[in-house]
């Protein structure tokens, strides 16, 4: 929300270019655009705040075969996360959102396929529902009829989304 601009009412955004979960469980020091070096668990430990929504995962799935370590990061961060916050802190834990199709293609991003997407979607989501966590379903809000990132929601790149069409639907549906 950051890279977007999106005003959200005063929200806290830890929001940092191309991390993993395996940045906030290995406290690693990331560069906010506005607050420059910081550690996230730190920002988020002096700001307890009342909810977390999560979606990290994207730039770390771009290479095949990288899943199960990204799982088994996400399910550390998800306990790192309630440790530091307590329990009193809801955590959401949203979807990796789909792709366009054409992403598959590029040798950089093969990684980012939307079946492949899905399936670790339903790790995240049963990981959410182990840990006590919420999750959220991007697919609903950013799909296509064919199960793909809308055109209309996504960048050049066909994986991020349009700053004033898809970050508005991802917003929207947030707070929907």
């Amino acid at each position: 929300f950051t890279e977007y601009n999106i005003n959200l009412s005063g929200a806290l955004i830890c929001g940092y270019v191309g991390i993993g979960p395996e940045a906030v469980v290995n406290r690693t020091t990331m560069n906010h655009a506005q607050r420059g070096s910081e550690v996230i668990l730190d920002v988020l430990a002096a700001n307890q705040p009342k909810k977390v929504y999560i979606l990290l995962g994207t730039n770390t799935l771009t290479a095949a075969g990288t899943e199960d370590k990204f799982l088994a990061y996400y399910s550390q961060m998800l306990d790192t996360l309630r440790q530091t916050l307590g329990d009193s802190t809801i955590l959401y834990v949203e979807s990796i959102p789909p792709v366009r199709p054409e992403v598959k293609d590029d040798a950089s991003h093969a990684g980012l396929d939307n079946t492949r997407l899905k399936t670790i979607n339903a790790s995240l989501a049963a990981l959410a529902e182990q840990k006590g966590c919420y999750y959220i379903d991007l697919w609903e809000a950013m799909a296509d009829t064919d199960g793909n990132l809308n055109a209309d929601y996504a960048a050049a790149d066909g994986i991020h989304f349009t700053a004033g069409k898809g970050d508005t639907a991802w917003g929207d549906y947030l707070r929907s």
